[in-house]
């Protein structure tokens, strides 16, 4: 089965099999592709619906789900091989972020992988809320006026030593082409790095 990330795609046969933690898990894609491949998966996720359908996707698999805030969820020191937010970061703001990002690398084990994806400053949503007037919480940081929901764009190389502590083995910042997108296009940074 073909990954849901061209990243796992890229990367998963470098990752030694165990435990897994997703943040922000949404509807389960990740989460379910990762169970099937063998890890015993932690998926964290607060959205009531998305949970509703994280656990439907998930019956019969070795998967725990925590319907919580990242930020509230205990992270076990030392105990995932995989880490992967892809699309959570960016919804945290940055006093928050640096605190989550320390505790994120405690839970890696020795030799264990981050995969992260986050908007970033280029991406079109960046542009639309910095010409509506919406004022900034804190830098590159909004408030989405149809939600209350927190939304921050990194900078260039931002993601990059957000996990500084970590031995980077790819990093990309691009612009990506998106048919649900109004622009036709979202840009974002990927990071895949590990523990030493």
């Amino acid at each position: 089965m073909k990954a849901p990330s061209e990243w796992l795609e890229k990367w998963i046969g470098h990752i030694t099999l165990g435990n897994a933690l997703e943040l922000g898990a949404g509807d389960g894609e990740t989460t379910v592709w990762l169970a099937q491949s063998g890890f015993k998966v932690v998926a964290v996720e607060r959205d009531p619906e998305a949970c509703r359908l994280l656990r439907e996707a998930c019956m019969g698999l070795d998967v725990e789900i925590h319907p919580m805030d990242v930020r509230d969820h205990v992270l076990s020191e030392g105990k995932y091989n995989l880490i992967y937010a892809s699309a959570l970061l960016h919804f945290i703001k940055p006093t928050d972020l640096w605190p989550l990002a320390d505790r994120i690398v405690a839970a890696l084990a020795s030799g264990g992988f981050l995969i992260a994806e986050a908007f970033t400053i280029d991406d079109p949503g960046y542009e639309a809320l910095w010409n509506s007037g919406v004022a900034q919480i804190e830098p590159n940081t909004f408030v989405i006026p149809s939600s209350e929901e927190v939304i921050h764009y990194f900078a260039p190389g931002e993601l990059r030593r957000t996990f500084s502590v970590l031995e980077v083995f790819d990093y990309e910042e691009t612009r990506r082409i998106d048919a649900e997108d109004p622009v036709g296009y979202r840009s974002g940074a990927a990071l895949v790095a590990r523990k030493k």
